[in-house]
């Protein structure tokens, strides 16, 4: 329990003093508006014209238009603080990284079955739902620092786009159950599960490490070991994985 308190104080922490900086602030900002913008960079993301179920394209649809506003808002805030909006690598997307924790596909061919068809959307749809509760996560973490942003413009956003992931990170784990056969629901849920903790300290370990080499004298001097700290640690627990 003491464990887990101290990673979230950290957490909160690192939280605010990024916020409190406009550069740590724009930065992590993109990383956000990177990951909106990836089903834009990708071809098997939303495989909207392979689906065969008329409601789960419809929410499919619902949900990229909800990514695209998020890509203004996100922009909008970026701006709002006088930073530049980047183009990042994908290696610096976390969708990418957690793709890159599992062998799962979700690209559609000819011959698929609709059993088939169904089974690759609920790796889709699984893949989505724990991308998408941990994005709520951060900024849910996010959104209580704000207040220590020089702007309330990024306070704004943050609500609009929490609200929404919010609402993803539910109606993909139902579609997961609705497409297949309960124990396969939960084996995909699992697999993806799994993939997503591994990729989260993956990401973690090489953003945090990024911000403290890159810009390190921009965080308070006397929480830069306790950052340096949490790196090293998240480098143990990704070994252990």
């Amino acid at each position: 329990m003491m464990a887990l308190n101290l990673i979230t104080s950290t957490k909160r922490q690192l939280h605010r003093d990024i916020c409190s900086d406009p550069v740590l602030h724009g930065l992590v900002l993109n990383l956000y508006l990177n990951g909106e913008e990836y089903p834009h960079r990708v071809s098997d993301y939303f495989p909207i014209a392979d689906t065969e179920e008329p409601e789960l394209a419809e929410m499919m649809r619902n949900h990229l238009r909800d990514e695209d506003k998020h890509i203004a808002l996100y922009r909008k805030a970026v701006r709002n603080l006088e930073q530049p909006v980047l183009v990042l690598p994908m290696t610096d997307i976390f969708n990418h990284v957690i793709r890159s924790h599992t062998a799962d596909s979700f690209a559609f061919g000819p011959w698929e079955s609709r059993d088939g068809k169904r089974a690759k959307l609920a790796n889709f749809f699984a893949h989505l739902h724990f991308l998408e509760k941990r994005v709520v996560e951060s900024l849910e973490y996010h959104l209580d620092a704000c207040v220590h942003s020089p702007s309330d413009y990024p306070e704004k956003i943050i609500r609009i786009v929490l609200a929404d992931e919010r609402r993803h990170a539910d109606y993909t784990r139902d579609a997961v159950m609705e497409l297949v056969p309960r124990k396969a629901a939960l084996a995909t849920l699992e697999r993806h599960e799994a993939a997503e903790a591994r990729a989260n300290l993956e990401f973690s370990r090489g953003q945090l490490g990024r911000l403290l080499r890159e810009h390190g004298r921009r965080f308070p001097r006397s929480r830069r070991w306790l950052y340096r700290a949490s790196c090293r640690y998240l480098e143990g627990a990704q070994a252990r994985a």
